[in-house]
């Protein structure tokens, strides 16, 4: 299996994070939180620019595993599932509905009162794998010592935030704060890369998944 440079991987992390989070904002800012939002011109571009930040988000996210060093091991993985399925499932996967079929449906006729039959069962095993990962992740943060704690703390709040059931765009609090985090994970595995020198600055990627 190739090795993904960690170097590369963090700057993917990096730019996903930011462009996730911009393009999240901008949408809800330009268009507002109601169901008109699905009408407004700039919904779908914007929403489809959040949607790649999250594509690139997921490539990049090996760099966790770098971020740690081997230390906290099984905790970490736990974690690193803990983020990566719930960003396939929610963000991508239930994002598309968000970004192109509602406002589809605003268009001709309306969205339901009622969500898409067996969305639920789709979004349920997501929410519980992201409040378990997120919290072992949080655990190998304090655990391995490798990261600042405060890293540690916002992936604790990160599943909480995501089922307080906030409305509109505040719902995305806890996105914001996971993709802050990330952001945080990218630049400190910069920095400790560029200290290091050639040595062991890869992921091996057989072991990431």
């Amino acid at each position: 299996m190739h090795r993904t440079p960690v170097r590369l991987a963090a700057w993917i992390l990096l730019a996903g994070a930011v462009i996730a989070t911009a393009g999240y904002l901008s949408a809800f800012l330009a268009n507002g939180n109601g169901d008109a939002r699905f009408t407004g011109s700039s919904w779908i571009p914007l929403y489809t620019i959040a949607l790649l930040g999250n594509v690139l988000i997921i490539l990049g996210l090996p760099t966790l595993l770098r971020a740690q060093a081997d230390r906290a091991r099984t905790l970490t993985l736990i974690g690193y599932a803990g983020i990566f399925i719930p960003l396939v499932i929610l963000n991508v996967g239930e994002g598309t509905i968000e970004g192109f079929v509602k406002p589809y449906l605003a268009a001709h006729g309306g969205i339901p009162k009622d969500d898409l039959p067996g969305l639920m069962m789709f979004e349920a095993p997501a929410l519980v794998i992201l409040l378990v990962g997120m919290i072992c992740l949080g655990i190998a943060v304090f655990r391995a010592r490798m990261l600042p704690r405060w890293i540690g703390v916002a992936f604790f709040l990160t599943p909480l935030l995501g089922v307080a059931g906030l409305p509109g765009g505040a719902g995305l609090i806890s996105d914001y704060l996971l993709n802050i985090s990330l952001f945080a994970v990218g630049v400190y595995t910069l920095r400790s890369t560029r200290s290091a020198g050639p040595v062991d600055t890869t992921i091996p990627l057989a072991e990431a998944v």
